[in-house]
């Protein structure tokens, strides 16, 4: 349920990729890959479905990152790249099935129609991507319809899900202040060759003067004192749980009114001069009124299933799985149009 689970969430946006280089797996797609209370699922699939996250992450991060970026921390957790992707996947499988047994907790249904569309979507994947490559992802025709047939499952389940989701939010939850600022650095600077040097206390002291005088020129025209100055003005808006901005400057910034300048504020390692743009800034407390409700609409998905896993068994075969590597890179190539869970084309 990790925020990197793009699986199902990106199909249409690879589905209509062509898988351009590749060579063949040694995996036995006929064992066990895992059980849930008991029902086997194929190895074949959960190679396909891990692998076909690897190709969307070659695709994507291969230019950024360079090729040996599966051996890397990519994403904080302790251990490599590779390893974090396929626990994700294992998880994601494990929930798409569990969405299907509960199906009709939402009284969701796969027509006959969606079904005859998946069946072209997979037949138009093996024909889209070469036989070297086919056999590199551990694609088969069963593969592919079903992982589309669990992701539009989820798809539907998810919608359902949202819709029990309170939308509505108040100004009050919301509200989001504006504001600009100077940040000057107040522990060290770097010297001719390049090298970091801590400020003395003497130098702090002349350095604070330095922004006090700035702070002084500041109330006409704010930029365009922090310009002749050569300082950088940001922008930034928060609101009652603010954590990323530093707590000093919050406290003197809900001092201010709008339009108001700030003295010098001494923070936790710079030293900041802001000015409040609004206290009520319209168009960012819309902005968080939508990414409340985004919140609270992943909150209950999350809940939803894990209450659907309490009770259930869950067991990877550790030996099989660990065969799934993603030693070999795949290229990706992206068509102008993209092919949805049914089979239709998606809107990029």
């Amino acid at each position: 349920m990790k925020g990197k689970k793009i699986v199902p969430l990106l199909l249409a946006a690879v589905m209509g990729a062509s898988v351009l280089a590749g060579c063949g797996s040694s995996i036995d797609g006929k064992k066990a890959g895992a059980t849930l209370d008991g029902e086997e699922i194929s190895l074949g699939l959960m190679n396909f479905m891990a692998r076909y996250q690897q190709a969307f992450y070659d695709g994507q991060f291969s230019g950024i990152f360079g090729t040996g970026f599966w051996s890397e921390d990519l994403f904080n957790e302790g251990t490599d790249t590779e390893t974090s992707v396929k626990q994700t996947v294992a998880e994601n499988i494990e929930t798409l099935y569990l969405l299907e047994d509960h199906m009709e907790d939402y009284k969701v249904e796969i027509t006959e129609e969606e079904l005859a569309k998946m069946d072209e979507a997979a037949e138009k994947f093996m024909e889209d991507n070469t036989k070297e490559a086919i056999a590199q992802i551990g694609a088969t025709k069963e593969y592919v319809k079903e992982m589309l047939r669990l992701n539009t499952i989820q798809t539907k389940m998810r919608k359902a899900m949202d819709e029990e989701v309170d939308t509505k939010v108040s100004d009050k939850e919301a509200a989001q202040k504006s504001i600009s600022y100077v940040k000057v650095g107040n522990t060290s600077t770097t010297d001719e060759q390049g090298n970091s040097k801590e400020y003395t206390e003497e130098e702090k002291a002349n350095l604070k003067k330095e922004v006090e005088a700035f702070a002084s020129s500041a109330k006409d025209d704010f930029k365009a004192a922090a310009e002749k100055a050569g300082y950088t003005v940001s922008e930034d808006s928060y609101g009652a749980e603010e954590e990323s901005l530093d707590k000093a400057l919050v406290e003197a910034a809900d001092k201010l009114k709008d339009g108001e300048l700030s003295g010098v504020i001494t923070g936790e390692d710079a030293f900041y001069v802001v000015r409040m743009e609004s206290t009520f800034d319209e168009e960012e407390t819309e902005k968080r009124k939508s990414e409340i409700v985004t919140e609270r609409k992943n909150d209950h998905y999350k809940e939803v299933c894990d209450k659907y896993k309490e009770g259930v068994k869950f067991e990877l075969n550790e030996k099989e799985w660990a065969k799934v590597k993603f030693d070999k890179l795949f290229t990706i190539k992206q068509e102008d149009t993209a092919t949805d869970a049914t089979g239709d084309n998606a809107q990029k």
